[in-house]
Formats: C-alpha cells, sequence, structure tokens
C-alpha cells in the first residue's frame, strides 16, 4: 500500500526491543514547503506496555527535528497520553506534568545545530536519527545532518533521563509542532528521496496495522500532517530496510478532476471555496480537512477501484450545479453523500478518527437548504480546529 501525511508504516522486530535504531534520509531533490513556514522530520517510537515516568504509563517517545527558519534544531518528548492528573498528596519532579512525566522542561527546541535556506533540505543532503540503545531501553540519541559537500553537523548527543525500551517506529514528514500542516512542494520526480531504516540485530518488517495492532503498543500517533506521500517499505524483513520518500499530494479534489474539460469546472469549484464555503466557520473546517488530509484522501481514492473517486466526482459536481442555480440541496443528494462517507470512514486511517461525525452533522445542515444557508446552520456547531504555533526555542548552554 502506499503511506501519507501522517500514518507511515509500523516497524518491528517480531514485537522484540529494537536494537540501536537508526532512521536516515537521503535527499534526491530539495524537500521545502510551499510557504516557506517549516516543517518537521519526525521518528516516534512505541514502547511496550508497562513502561512509566513517575506516575504515567508512557506510550509514544518522539525525537524530532525541525527544519524552519534557516536553522535545523531537536526536539525529544516521552509522552503520557489519556495520562490522569498526579494522585492526590504526590509530589511530582518541578516542572513536569502528567503527560510529560520524563524530566523536567522537555517542551523546548534545542539550540540550532545547523543552518540552512529557509525551510530547505537541499539535494544531495542526509537527515539522521540515530538511537543507541543497551538492554534496558535508548541511552542516547544522536541527530546529525550532512550537508551536500559531505560536512557533518551535530549537537552534542542527549542522554533521556528515562531509560525506557520501544518495539515500533514510525515515521513521518509532517508540519513544525502544534499540530501544524506542512504542505511540501512538488518536485521533478516521483523519488524526492530514500529513507533507511537500520537496527544493530534483528530483523525490521511492517507491522500489519497501525500502531497499537501488534506488540502491545499505544494507538497513538503524532497530530502533525502533511501532503507528503511514502512508498510501501522495500527489503523487509531484514537489518536495514528502504522507503522511497515520494510526491507531495497537491491536492485531492485536484486529483479528482484531471482531464483538459475538467478544468473549467475546477476552477468554478475554487471560487465557490474561495468566495462561499470559506466565510463560513463550517466551511474552514471543511477545507481545513482537505488541505490538511490531501494526501491521505488522494490514496484512499487511489486504492478503491475507482468507486469511491467516482462517486465523490459525480456528487461534487452536482453540488456545483446545486450552488450555481442557488436551489436547496435535496434529500437524495444528502442521502448519497452520507452513504459515501460511510463507505469512506471505515478505510480511512487513525489520524482521521471523529472527523466523519462532523461531516454527517454538516452533510445533515445542507438538507433542504442552500449551500449558503447549511453552512450557516452547520457552524453552529462546526468550526476550524487547528490554530498556527511554533515550539519556544531553547537558550544555547
Amino acid at each position: 500500500m502506499t503511506y501519507a501525511s501522517n500514518n507511515n508504516a509500523v516497524l518491528i522486530d517480531g514485537c522484540n526491543n529494537l536494537q540501536n535504531l537508526s532512521v536516515t534520509l537521503e535527499v534526491g531533490e530539495d524537500v521545502a514547503t510551499t510557504a516557506g513556514s517549516g516543517w518537521s522530520f519526525q521518528l516516534n517510537c512505541y514502547p511496550p506496555p508497562g513502561e512509566y515516568c513517575q506516575t504515567s504509563q508512557v506510550n509514544i517517545l518522539q525525537y524530532i527535528v525541525y527544519v524552519q527558519g534557516g536553522n535545523l534544531a531537536y526536539e525529544i518528548q516521552y509522552w503520557s497520553y489519556g495520562a490522569a492528573p498526579w494522585p492526590s498528596g504526590f509530589t511530582p519532579q518541578p516542572s513536569t506534568t502528567p503527560w510529560l512525566p520524563c524530566w523536567a522542561n522537555d517542551y523546548y527546541l534545542s539550540s540550532p545545530f545547523a543552518s540552512i535556506n529557509g525551510d530547505t533540505l537541499p539535494s544531495r543532503s542526509q537527515l539522521q536519527i540515530a538511537l543507541q540503545t543497551n538492554s534496558s531501553g535508548v541511552t542516547q540519541v544522536n541527530f546529525t545532518y550532512t550537508d551536500p559537500n559531505g560536512n557533518a553537523h551535530s549537537p552534542s548527543p542527549f542522554k533521556p533521563p528515562a531509560v525506557i525500551p520501544i518495539v515500533a517506529c514510525t515515521l513521518n514528514l509532517v508540519g513544525p509542532g502544534g499540530s501544524a500542516n506542512a504542505n511540501f512542494t512538488q518536485g521533478l520526480t516521483n523519488s524526492r528521496g530514500i529513507i533507511y531504516y537500520s537496527v544493530s540485530s534483528g530483523q525490521l518488517s511492517v507491522q500489519n496495522g497501525g500502531p497499537g495492532a501488534a506488540c502491545g503498543e499505544a494507538g497513538v500517533g503524532t497530530e502533525e500532517t502533511s501532503n507528503m506521500s511514502y512508498s510501501d517499505i522495500d527489503g523487509a524483513p531484514a537489518s536495514t530496510v528502504t522507503q522511497i520518500l515520494q510526491q507531495p499530494v497537491a491536492c485531492a479534489i485536484n486529483n479528482l478532476f484531471l482531464f483538459e474539460r475538467d478544468q473549467e469546472q475546477l476552477g468554478e469549484m475554487q471560487r465557490v471555496r474561495d468566495n462561499l464555503v470559506a466565510q463560513q466557520p463550517a466551511g474552514q473546517w471543511l477545507i481545513e480537512v482537505l488541505d490538511r488530509h490531501s494526501a491521505d484522501l488522494a490514496v484512499l481514492a487511489a486504492t478503491d477501484d475507482g468507486d469511491l473517486a467516482r462517486i465523490a466526482r459525480d456528487l461534487l459536481t452536482e453540488a456545483l450545479h446545486t450552488t450555481r442555480r442557488g436551489t436547496v440541496f435535496e434529500g437524495a443528494t444528502v442521502d448519497h453523500a452520507l452513504k459515501l462517507l460511510r463507505q469512506a470512514t471505515g478505510k480511512l486511517p487513525s489520524s482521521m478518527n471523529q472527523l466523519d461525525r462532523a461531516g454527517a452533522t454538516l452533510l445533515e445542515s445542507l438538507r433542504g437548504r442552500t449551500l449558503e444557508d447549511g453552512l450557516k446552520a452547520a457552524s453552529k456547531t462546526i468550526r476550524p480546529r487547528f490554530a498556527k504555533s511554533r515550539r519556544p526555542i531553547r537558550e544555547a548552554q
């Protein structure tokens, strides 16, 4: 299958602890965003159940390089998603929370360890995250950027105060923290680069399913998203496997209207989006979903034998005609759209969970109403979710 956004392959070694895991991106073409607002290279790792910091069970370890503002910096966070507040009478370590319980102030970025042009990781460069482990878990983290001239740039190794093992990992190229989205630029070829995953012993294979499907690890992931896509894993099972960093997906709706005869209709849809849909909070939510999950939606449409894509294209065309005439949406149209939503929901990645409920509310709001009136009605309960945010930079020590 093809992977996208924050839904990449999960790699395991038969549920054994991963030994000295390293992930290296070898860049074949420049990797940058359209707005120059930055992105992150996230290695998300999962411990086996039963690993605690203070009173909180740790369920995802994040090792992240931020590519932003002309610099590379890193962040390491050991999360306890779903943690309860500290127990009554418990005295936690200063500057920790039940959700980030392993050491103090781990929400800062490091000082920059390399300089780049804007948020462009240039062709013929490399970016690596390498974990050193012992029998108890991860003891050291090394970040390395190798520029196109072969010069290596690395900060001092980071030694996590909490030593925790990992049994699964996944890599995502996504927005720069704070649930942000990254819209990557298109390249000249399908392959933007090669990703190498290696362990010092054992064999990496693809877990059947997303996080939480096989090794007892938590079924959580990152909230950052992007339009990036990734190939299947090649060479598994093996101590080193590879993956192609593929082209970003420009727009899920654009991919439904690829023929020349469709371009006038697509342009009219874009005008409706900008002049009508974007004026209402529920419409802003819809645009946000399509932008943030364009790669996931495009992959879904491409791998469903064309049925979902064909039905979606027909419904969008009908919606455009209804809007153009200024008439209300018929019940049958809404029913067809709800059926499509139900068909797609079971095939969407876990990061899109809960979107179906808001989507159904929006569709029901259109029943017997014009597009504008339906969006106004839906806006009573549906509003855009994400706001731009940036992580603070830690002062150099």
